[in-house]
């Protein structure tokens, strides 16, 4: 018996169930945006008690994880404090880690797609423009009282979504993102300005060459941050930015014929969890 209800992130129209329902098609019930993640493990508890039974879960962002794993290809297993299933995580940071991904930018985009070695570049000069903005963001996710999110974020509002993406991203930079960030924070919570520093320190080889977040950057640094960065080479690639190349991914992905979870490990293993159900109990 197939998953009944699974809540996801983002609200209607958002990349997550856009993906998700192309993914699920006919291998689970309802895909219901729950908007942001604080409360949805809440949310699906009430529902389960609503309908009687446990086929209600959810699937959150994998976001930046203090010390993680090397990728294996399959979504995490969320649990409750209880110990009681409340659904998956992503394996990568967001749904955009998905999006970029040069597997499926040449199925979704087939003789569209830009050529392969100019796009894994220009991944690539992305990466290394923002390797400790995402230390920082990093640093500052793992700190933050889990009462009140304290933002990950910083830098200018950019275009009619007003995401945020700093100008400096360098060292520098980061450490005044990192101070700011934290002195916004203050106001209402508590939040130590030197343990948040003393972390990003102690991850910046992570992020850097060597580092295992570096070598396996399309899984641990932000999906929308790489896109952003990567704006000019996609213009110059015919594209009209980051977000309209995002855009342009997820409409070919609706259009296509395909099976999409055959494009990655990650979705055909997430394929087969919602549809069995010992992995919803």
């Amino acid at each position: 018996m197939p998953v009944n209800v699974l809540f996801c992130e983002g609200g209607p129209g958002s990349p997550d169930v856009r993906v998700l329902s192309k993914l699920l098609s006919g291998r689970c019930g309802q895909i219901r945006p729950e908007g942001g993640k604080y409360g949805m493990g809440n949310c699906i508890k009430a529902h389960r008690e609503a309908l009687g039974q446990g086929l209600v879960l959810g699937l959150l962002d994998g976001d930046f994880r203090s010390a993680p794993d090397g990728p294996k290809g399959e979504p995490l297993v969320w649990m409750a404090s209880d110990n009681t299933r409340l659904g998956w995580r992503w394996e990568r940071k967001e749904i955009e880690n998905y999006l970029i991904d040069p597997a499926i930018v040449a199925k979704a985009l087939g003789d569209r797609a830009p050529e392969p070695a100019r796009y894994q570049q220009a991944l690539e000069v992305a990466r290394d423009k923002i390797a400790l903005y995402q230390a920082a963001r990093t640093a500052l996710s793992a700190e933050r009282p889990r009462f009140k999110p304290l933002s990950s974020s910083f830098g200018p509002e950019r275009g009619k979504s007003k995401y945020r993406f700093p100008d400096d991203l360098t060292e520098t930079g980061c450490r005044a993102g990192i101070e700011a960030s934290v002195a916004d924070h203050r106001a209402t919570q508590l939040v130590d300005l030197d343990a948040v520093v003393e972390r990003f320190d102690a991850l910046r080889p992570e992020f850097q060459p060597g580092g295992r977040r570096y070598e396996h950057f399309l899984c641990y640094f932000a999906g929308k941050d790489l896109a952003q960065a990567a704006e000019d080479d996609l213009k110059e690639l015919g594209f009209q930015g980051g977000n309209a190349f995002l855009a342009k991914v997820i409409q070919e992905i609706a259009r296509s014929s395909d099976d999409i979870g055959t494009w990655l490990p990650e979705w055909a293993a997430l394929q087969v969890a919602v549809t069995d159900p010992s992995l919803a109990a």
